[in-house]
């Protein structure tokens, strides 16, 4: 039977408060466990607090993914050396490079995930403003030249780096489809044309909110139709801390995104369960 693993961020569980106060880690990896999360994402570039957090998440129960920022092809190699010694899901990559041609893109994206398949990590690719998946339409190139290449999609990125317009033309809702078909796993984040991470409770943000909602079911959707009985979906809540969260003048944050993030995992399950539930009911083909 397939499974879904919603995950929590590292990143996100950074508070930046005025007043300094932060979680411990053992604080935070306490919190993900009773929260019913499947583990956590760390990142490949600090070793000894990744190392550290996948201890203790393995004394949970929980398990990890990795993220990493490469800025060259032979540096990639310390990011899967450190995503195989946490035992990470997978290693989501974030790629600092910025070539100037989809050829070069390709080559690039070929290499590194054929050095993750040497080395027996799954390398997903991910959406993400500031990479090698930048702009949209280089990524809907890059996908026609590498069509194995994997995507983590957070589509926020794109709503804001094109910003999209209200209501969304179709034009740009055949391109994110496009994004959903090749998606193996998804970051979870509301965004507006404007600002790349919204109070999901806040009544003008509402439209955003039904968008990005229906965008994950369709690509859960497809992620179900596209994979075998045995395979195991990941989705990262990943709502980040100042200042990709909008504060006060005085530095604090409007929201409470830990309860957000809650509410986000559970908009996830409720529709995981309903399409597991369709998909039960379905009449079997002749």
């Amino acid at each position: 039977m397939q499974r879904l693993e919603v995950f929590q961020s590292i990143w996100a569980l950074e508070r930046r408060r005025p007043d300094g106060l932060e979680w411990s880690l053992e604080e935070k990896v306490q919190m993900v466990a009773e929260a019913g999360y499947a583990g956590m994402d760390l990142y490949s570039f600090t070793p000894d607090v990744s190392r550290a957090a996948g201890t203790l998440l393995r004394e949970a129960g929980l398990a990890c993914t990795c993220c990493a920022f490469p800025k060259s092809i032979d540096g990639f190699r310390a990011d899967i050396d450190m995503a195989l010694e946490l035992g990470a899901r997978h290693l989501n990559v974030i790629g600092q490079l910025y070539p100037m041609t989809v050829a070069e893109g390709a080559d690039i994206v070929r290499r590194w995930l054929e050095m993750g398949a040497v080395a027996g990590m799954p390398v997903v690719i991910e959406t993400h403003r500031d990479c090698i998946t930048t702009d949209l339409l280089y990524t809907l190139q890059l996908m026609q030249a590498v069509p194995e290449m994997p995507l983590c999609a957070d589509l926020s990125h794109y709503v804001v780096a094109r910003e999209f317009s209200w209501p969304i033309p179709a034009r740009d809702e055949a391109w994110i489809r496009q994004v959903l078909e090749r998606a193996v796993a998804f970051q979870g984040r509301v965004a507006s044309r404007e600002q790349i991470q919204v109070q999901i409770e806040f009544p003008r943000q509402q439209d955003w909110v039904s968008r990005f909602r229906q965008w994950w079911e369709e690509g859960i959707g497809l992620w179900r139709a596209a994979h075998g009985p045995d395979a195991t979906l990941n989705f990262l809540v990943e709502l980040g801390p100042p200042p990709y969260a909008i504060t006060d003048r005085n530095g604090w944050e409007l929201s409470d995104r830990w309860l957000e993030a809650l509410t986000i995992k559970g908009w996830i399950e409720a529709i995981w369960a309903r399409l597991e539930r369709e998909a039960a009911q379905a009449p079997t083909p002749p």
